[in-house]
């Protein structure tokens, strides 16, 4: 099982591989394990961006219809959820309840 802070870490391991674009396959899994790698091995410490990251970022040009898609779409979910009617007094949809760290010995799943 991956700790919390392990499992952030590759995704937005994989949210920057799918932003870079055009990985596929075996290729994309391989690249998010080494972002992931990477990242557990800095512990914290940014690194500049490497000159062929930025170069193949920067050549990437957006749909303008897509985006204009995808912002309507957003749109019309929030006004949905926005105009969704609760009546007074209804019980909370969730609550946070904050866990107590384990510290020391890890337990042990078998």
């Amino acid at each position: 099982m991956k700790s919390r802070r392990e499992f952030l870490k590759t995704m937005a391991a994989s949210s920057a591989l799918a932003l870079a674009g055009g990985a596929s396959g075996a290729v994309a899994a391989t690249a998010v394990k080494a972002a992931a790698r990477g990242a557990r091995a800095t512990s914290g410490a940014t690194k500049p961006a490497a000159k062929g990251a930025a170069a193949n970022h920067a050549g990437h040009a957006a749909d303008p219809a897509e985006i204009a898609k995808q912002k309507k779409y957003t749109a019309d979910a929030l006004k949905v959820i926005r105009d969704y009617p609760l009546p007074a007094g209804s019980p909370m949809a969730f609550a946070f309840k904050p866990m107590k760290a384990n510290r020391g010995r890890k337990a042990r799943t078998s």
